[in-house]
Order: C-alpha cells, then structure tokens, then sequence
C-alpha cells in the first residue's frame, strides 16, 4: 500500500470484501447449527412436533445465502451486497419471531445482531437498520395482535391478544433497545475504524522509514555491516560487500565476523567487548583474505529501549585515502624542491655560463699545447654542459608556465614520438616498438606539455631496456577520459623506487638527473590527470596516464 499526496494512508472501503465473506461463512453456520438443532429435536421427540414451517424458514435462509454467494462471486458493490444481505437478516429474524410467538417470542434479541453488524459494515447503518428492525418487529407483533396473520401451527392454542398499553409498552422497550444498541455499537465501531485508520497511517510511516532507510544504508559508499551480539552478522550493506569481494551481502547473513572480516592484527573479542560497554572504538586493520587496509569504527547497536542488542562496524578502504596522501605529500615537497631549486639556479646558472664559456676559449687557444690539459677542459666543459642541463631541466620545472590550452591531436603526437624514438640514442637494434592507437584522439591540453609528457615517459622506457625488449605504447577513450599506457619488458622498479619515482633526484640510471618523472607529474596534475606506476623488478613496468576530454580545473 502506498501513501496518497497528502501523506496518509488510503482508508479501507467500508464494507470490505473480507468482512463480507466472514459474514457469508458466520451465517451458513448458524442456519447450519440450527437445522441440526431442529432435528435432533425432532429424533428425540416421541411425537410428530409442527417443525414445518422452521424447515421453510431454514430453506429460505440457505437461499439467500445463495443469491449472496452469487453476487459475491459476480464482484457486486460491497455496500449494495451489504443492504441486500442485512435486509435478507431481517426478514429472516422476523420470520423467526412470528413463528415463536410474536410479541411473546424470545428471539426479538436477534434484530439487535443484525443493527450490531449492520453498525460494524456502514457508517450510519446501525442506526438505519435500527429503525428497519423497529418498523419490522412493530409490523408483526400489530399484525398478530389484530389477528390479521394467522397463528402459526406451532403456537395452537395460546392466546396472542393482550392489551394495547401491553403491546406498545413492549414495541417502545424493544425499539428503545434497538436504538441504544445501534448507537453504542456505532460508536464502537467507528472507533474501531478510526484506530484502524491510524493504525495503516503508522503502518505506512513506519514502512516509508524502513525503505528510506534501507536506500540510505544502500547508498552510502561507506560498508556497514550490523552483527548481534554473538558476532552473527544481521546485516552488510552493497558497499561493504563489494570491498570484501562477496557477491551478495544476503549471503553472508548469520555468519560469523570473524568469517566475513578476518582481520590480520585486530582481536574481534576485545573491539566487541568494548562495543557492548558503548564505548566507540576507531582503528585500523588489515583483511587476510585481500590484503585491503581499512578503518573502522565499531560502536553498539542499541534497540528502542536503548537496550545493547548488537553492533555496528563501519569500515572504508583506506588505499585511496593512503594514495591522496601520498600525492599531497609528494606535491608539498616537490613545492619545496622547486622553490629551492628556481633560488639555487638563478644563483648558479651565470657563473656556470662563465665558467663554461672561459673553458671553451681555453680549449680552441692555440698556445695550450699539453694534451693533458685539453682533456681535462673538455670534461670541465662537459660537466659544465651537464650540470646547465640540470638547471635547465629544473628552471622548466619550477617556471611559471602559461599554458595556452585548445584542442590536441594525441594519436599525432604520439606517432611522431615513435618516428624520433626510432632515430634517437637510446633506440637499439633488439628494440621493438609498437603503437595502438585510434586515428584521431583529441582532448583539450596543452600541446608543449603534453608533448613532454609523451617523449620523457616514452624515453624513460626505452632507457629501462638496456638489454633490449619491446614497448607498447596503447591509447583508448573511455566515459570522457584519454587513456594513455606504456609497458615496457625493462628491469622493472623495486617498490621503493615506484613510491618515490615522481620526487626529483630520485632515478635509477646513472648519469639520469630524476627530473623526468617530476615534470611529467606536474604536466599531468596541470592537466587534471592522473598518474599511475605498476612494476615488478625483472618483470618491467606499466604507466598510465588518464587525463580527461576536457580540461578540469584544478
């Protein structure tokens, strides 16, 4: 059932097929008991008694019901059934009254059955049905009196005329009783509705509030899993479950926790002790079936009448958690670096220059003649050289850079790499490069530092394969986002080296400065992209790179 607009329930219509049909089966087994009672009377008599006239009455009664059970079956109104059934009543009790002695009969007191139901079916019934009972009884009990019906057999011989003050004294009495029957029974009855009624509207709240919260546990990315105080689990929530890596949280319901979340340093005993003392317990754990680090914070579950009846264990992944830190650290101290870096390069680079250039005329005079000498200038103009480099690859780092961004052709940029890779130092003859990319993938970006994201991560892997091997450089689009990958068949990283492969200084190759991966990170975190690492030493290394369609401010 569902709440209307104004937010109440939908009340039931009165009178409502269920009532009906226990109406239906209340009666059968009344005419029912009282045929057989009407037989065994007569089994037990030692004389033919004038029982005909019941036997009439009661075939008259199973008729009815039957045209009752037929328009039940035809779905007649259930108000329309109800008047035809309640007035099918009271010709029945009043048959019943004129056999047994009209004004003298003990069975007057069945109208006030028919008002009581006739108050419970309809509102205002009772009061109507009160009134039709009245005029019925009134009508047999005169028509008696003044002889216009006949005496039924089974009342031969006794005397149905009285007095008029009896006769009405009598009438006034009954219809008297029937009124105070059908307003109490009334009143019974709408109260009876009227607490019907509220209790649907409860109902409805209360299931709405079910619902709401079963969509909020469902919704929340966070898992949540409720166990009893037993440690058997009532409840794990979509999210939860999908960390755990169970298919269906349904599944693992009445299982243990210690099944569900096996922890590989936590002691479940102690954490849910604490929890039953109401204490909030936060801290992390790691799973032993997937290795996931979570944290979690288990406090307990109290019922209504804040009774401790379980607990609540609430847990994320922390490796996302862990990996945002990680970046922000690595963006603080790359801040760091570089702004020590730009002050130490502006202080180095002109003395630098001058140190190369008087190395330079040294070397092309024409009066050093010690060969000696001429080598140790050109190693002073080579380190010189490569120490300008250093700086350079710093000042590029470091400089504010204004990018001007539009759209980017990447499948030509990364086809051009190729060509150059082809024709570069590091390329080798047992190197083998292969490209997978669509015609044409643009984004939005930058082109010069989209570029230099391109060259270093393609030289970087080139550089890792010293003994050979091949590098599959793979782009895709994908829900808005450009997916660049390298893999490559080098010597891979150690985990070490992966964790702190974007920090400047940090390389693996001798002579490498360890600037490379520090400004593709930079361009890439310009970009709004991201940047991620996976090596295995011996095994080489794949780099994705995802940077969105369009450019994200950042």
């Amino acid at each position: 059932m569902q709440a209307n607009g104004s937010g109440t329930a939908p009340q039931v219509p009165y009178p409502s097929a269920k009532a009906l049909r226990w109406l239906l089966g209340v009666r059968l087994v009344v005419i029912s008991t009282l045929f057989l009672g009407i037989l065994l009377i007569q089994v037990n008599s030692q004389k033919i008694l004038p029982l005909r006239n019941y036997y009439g009455l009661i075939l008259f009664s199973f008729g009815l019901s039957l045209l009752y059970l037929i328009l039940y079956a035809r779905q007649i109104s259930p108000r329309v059934q109800s008047w035809i059934q309640l007035l099918g009543d009271i010709a029945v009790v009043t048959g019943i009254v004129y056999f047994t002695g009209g004004l003298y009969s003990p069975f007057s007191f069945l109208y006030l059955t028919v008002i009581a139901v006739a108050a419970m079916l309809m509102r205002g019934g009772g009061l109507i049905f009160a009134g039709l009972s009245a005029v019925a009884y009134g009508l047999v009990v005169d028509l008696m009196v003044f002889e216009v019906l006949p005496v039924p057999e089974s009342l031969t011989g006794i005397q149905i005329a009285v007095p008029t003050s009896r006769v009405l004294v009598t009438l006034l009495t009954n219809v008297v009783g029937f009124l105070l029957v059908a307003l109490l029974v009334s009143y019974l009855g709408e109260s009876l509705r009227s607490a019907h009624h509220r209790l649907q509207e409860e109902s409805e709240r209360t299931k709405q509030f079910v619902a709401l919260t079963d969509h909020v546990v469902r919704s929340v990315g966070s898992g949540i899993i409720a166990c009893d105080l037993e440690s058997r689990v009532l409840h794990l929530n979509p999210a939860g479950a999908g960390m755990l890596e169970i298919a269906d949280g349904e599944s693992v319901t009445g299982s243990l926790l210690d099944q569900v979340i096996p922890l590989e340093d936590q002691s479940w005993g102690l954490l849910k002790t604490r929890a039953r003392e109401r204490d909030v317990v936060r801290l992390e754990g790691s799973v032993a079936t997937t290795g996931m680090r979570i944290g979690m914070t288990i406090g307990p579950l109290a019922d209504e009448r804040e009774n401790v009846v379980g607990f609540i264990v609430t847990f994320q992944d922390l490796s996302e958690i862990k990996i945002e830190a990680e970046r922000q650290r690595l963006q603080e101290r790359m801040a760091a670096v570089g702004e020590m870096a730009a002050r130490m390069a502006h202080e180095i680079k002109n003395p630098l220059a001058s140190i190369s250039g008087s190395a330079q005329v040294l070397d092309s005079a024409e009066t050093l003649d010690d060969e000696g000498q001429r080598r140790l200038l050109r190693i002073l103009i080579d380190e010189s050289r490569r120490l300008s480099g250093i700086l350079d690859g710093f000042l590029e780092y470091t400089r504010p850079h204004k990018a001007a961004f539009g759209p980017c052709d990447v499948s030509a940029m990364l086809r051009d790499c190729v060509d150059l890779l082809g024709r570069s130092e590091e390329h080798r003859d047992d190197h083998q490069l292969r490209l997978s990319i669509p015609e044409d993938l643009v984004l939005r970006g930058e082109e010069h530092q989209l570029r230099q994201i391109i060259w270093n991560l393609s030289r970087n892997a080139l550089q890792a394969m010293p003994d050979g091997g091949e590098l599959e450089i793979t782009a895709v689009r994908r829900n808005g986002r450009v997916v660049l990958r390298w893999r490559d068949t080098g010597v891979g990283m150690t985990e070490e080296v992966r964790r702190q492969a974007f920090e400047p200084f940090v390389t693996t190759r001798p002579g490498g400065t360890g600037l490379g991966l520090a400004v593709v990170y930079a361009a890439v975190a310009e970009h709004g992209g991201t940047i991620a690492i996976d090596s295995t030493p011996g095994s080489g290394t794949l780099v994705t790179v995802e940077l969105p369609a369009e450019r994200v401010a950042v």
